[in-house]
């Protein structure tokens, strides 16, 4: 068994609190002004501990934050930092935070001029990271936001006079309609004018009936608007200093600055929580395609360095196209999804929210899972809401069981299709790195250990999406097991019931063939009608 880790994380390499001189990486961030979108998300919060915590001696950070449920954009920062993510980090650090209050889903993302002035003065590296990463997210929305936003920052990234830096976060998926996909720029599959125009002039529902001829044999509206961005960052590169990191499928964290710390229910923790707590019991996954996923701390550490090494490039060909970091794991250290959700049951430590014994059925046959589906999740649902209705109770199963189905529609693109990666880039600035800055960047896939990864996830996911602390453990062992014994119950009497129905639809059936053959077989052309009655008998 893997010992969790206790009290502070286990540092590679010492920082500079002894006088000890900073890695290049850190004295790329010296006296820095950075601006980051998308702090609130998984992924942003990630990349600014990581940064507060290793490189301290950044000048200010600028984050851009909407007002959101009641809450102003004050609020929503403290409970970002109230987060047990950020223990580690040293609170001096916390006086260098900024808020700019802003919407990335509407135009300039909603900068008062102030502000706009403000940045461009100031600011030296931008981590670009604020998306709607919702697959089934109306289009104007996500046109607004992964698009339009995208635009408007580089517009404003024109400006800044000390710029040093635009690292734009896009997604490994952003051309999945091919199958094999380099560290390079794909034609866009519209213009992002025409696109931002559509969104703008046509109305809801026209746009609704659009959005399917728009996509095309593209899987949703995330990885399609994903696509077009890249290509606006391509043509308004001029003049900027960018780089594209595209993450596959982004999980907990490895090892910084929690290990296993995951903060949502996206992808996969989703169905890896929905299935250990007995709520999901099959998926459409072909259990031989690799599952391309990656640590979350391992893409932060990617981005951070991709600054430095977009500075250490400055001097190149200004004629060439921006660099493309392909951020995955399949190329050096590929897993299987049957690997992905076997390592998930041999490490998930049990939960005391179970409400039934927890299996998972994994089948690549479409047609299979939705039969399987409807047996196991949506026929237990409805027998049990409308048991709730019976004793007054509110029914909810049924609606759980459409939204974990919903859930599983939109992951079967990406879990039963496989593509072919390349990450040559990314591997050339892991190689450029100093041995200082690749113990405190680690983004070295190659030697990730899946088995200790895993042990970590699943009690993390227990932890922090659960709130189900690990003192509960034992508790929930002896309550799994009590859900074994009544699973096998239930399975008997169905078992029962089954056999018991076809006795009774095909029992009679027989017994009427035996009594017909018995009947032939002891009659005689000569029989009287009185014989061939006795003889039935």
């Amino acid at each position: 068994m893997y010992e969790t880790y206790k009290g502070e994380v286990i540092q590679r390499v010492k920082m500079d609190l002894d006088g000890s001189k900073d890695t290049p990486i850190q004295e790329f961030y010296n006296d820095a002004t950075i601006l980051v979108t998308g702090g609130t998300g998984f992924l942003g919060k990630v990349l600014i501990e990581k940064i507060m915590r290793t490189c301290p001696k950044f000048s200010r950070m600028y984050l851009i934050i909407r007002p959101k449920k009641g809450k102003d954009s004050l609020q929503r920062l403290k409970e970002i930092f109230d987060d047990q993510l950020f223990t580690k980090v040293d609170p001096s650090a916390l006086q260098k935070i900024s808020i700019i209050s802003g919407d990335c889903s509407k135009p300039m993302l909603g900068l008062c001029s102030e502000d706009q002035d403000l940045l461009q003065k100031q600011v030296s590296v931008v981590f670009h990271v604020a998306a709607t990463v919702r697959f089934d997210e109306p289009l104007p929305i996500a046109v607004a936001i992964n698009i339009a936003a995208t635009r408007d920052l580089m517009t404003l990234a024109k400006g800044m006079r000390k710029l040093k830096a635009f690292i734009h976060t896009s997604t490994a998926y952003s051309n999945c309609h091919l199958k094999k996909i380099e560290e390079t720029f794909y034609n866009s599959p519209i213009p992002y004018s025409k696109l931002i125009t559509l969104t703008e002039c046509l109305d809801h529902a026209q746009l609704e009936q659009l959005t399917p001829i728009l996509l095309r044999d593209v899987p949703n509206t995330y990885v399609f608007t994903k696509a077009v961005a890249e290509d606006l960052v391509l043509k308004h590169s001029k003049g900027i200093p960018v780089a594209v990191v595209r993450p596959s499928i982004i999980i907990a964290t490895e090892k910084e600055p929690i290990p296993g710390w995951v903060d949502n229910l996206y992808g996969p923790s989703g169905v890896v929580v929905a299935s250990t707590t007995g709520i999901m019991r099959t998926v459409n996954v072909d259990g031989n395609v690799i599952a391309d996923v990656v640590p979350v701390d391992m893409v932060s550490n990617a981005i951070i360095a991709s600054a430095w090494h977009l500075d250490t490039m400055k001097n190149k060909d200004s004629t060439e196209p921006p660099p493309i970091f392909n951020c995955v794991s399949s190329v050096q250290n590929p897993i299987t999804w049957y690997t992905f959700f076997s390592l998930c049951y041999k490490y998930w430590p049990h939960t005391i929210f179970a409400i039934w014994y927890p299996f998972l059925s994994i089948n690549s046959s479409r047609t299979r899972h939705r039969l399987l589906s409807f047996i196991w999740h949506y026929l237990p649902a409805l027998v049990i809401d409308s048991i709730a209705q019976l004793v007054g109770k509110q029914p909810n199963l049924v609606k759980v069981s459409n939204k974990v189905e919903k859930i599983c529609s939109l992951l079967s693109y990406f879990s039963t299709r496989q593509w072919d990666f390349r990450d040559d880039n990314l591997q050339s600035m892991w190689q450029s790195l100093s041995s200082e800055d690749q113990e405190l960047f680690w983004f070295n896939i190659k030697s990730l250990d899946w088995e200790k990864y895993f042990y970590n996830y699943m009690r993390g996911a227990r932890q922090y999406l659960l709130k189900d602390d690990l003192s509960s453990i034992p508790a929930a062992k002896t309550r799994v097991q009590r859900l074994y014994w009544l699973h096998c119950f239930v399975i008997m009497c169905l078992l029962f019931l089954f056999l018991n129905t076809m006795w009774y639809w095909f029992g009679g059936l027989l017994v009427s063939y035996t009594q017909d053959m018995r009947y032939h077989l002891t009659s005689s052309p000569t029989d009287t009608y009185a014989d061939k009655i006795n003889n039935a008998f």
